[in-house]
């Protein structure tokens, strides 16, 4: 069992907003040098969990959740996310060495592999806005 202290209430929606979380500050300076050269206004935090409170005060259109190695937080704020925020679109990132259970491929999210490929983001960020 978890708990979580998160701010629900109706966030004002609008303007491009994105939110990465990752844990390796390389990985998350890319990601969001890249989404701010497209126009987006980028938040950032640690993990999932942290950014599950930034989800509900800034209403990101899109939010990049790492799933974590070795524990399962990750898809449990992506999970938390879609269903508290459903108006952010949740991908969820992993690393490349990650077990392929089929879990990942087969879930409610886009998935894409650690190192994120910046072409690969793009067109997923295109797929989720048609």
């Amino acid at each position: 069992m978890f708990s979580i202290d998160a701010d629900i209430h109706a966030p004002d929606t609008g303007g491009r907003r994105a939110l990465v979380a990752d844990d390796d500050p390389a990985q998350r300076d890319a990601l969001i040098r890249h989404l701010t050269q497209r126009g987006y206004r980028v938040s950032q935090a640690r993990d999932g969990m942290d950014a599950l409170t930034i989800i509900g005060t800034e209403a990101p259109r899109f939010a990049l959740l790492q799933r974590a190695p070795n524990d399962d937080s990750g898809e449990r704020a992506a999970a938390l996310a879609a269903m508290l925020y459903p108006h952010t679109q949740i991908i969820v990132t992993a690393n490349a060495d990650a077990p392929n259970d089929g879990a990942l491929e087969d879930g409610p999210f886009p998935v894409l592999r650690r190192p994120i490929n910046l072409d690969q983001l793009d067109r997923c960020l295109d797929a989720l806005t048609v």
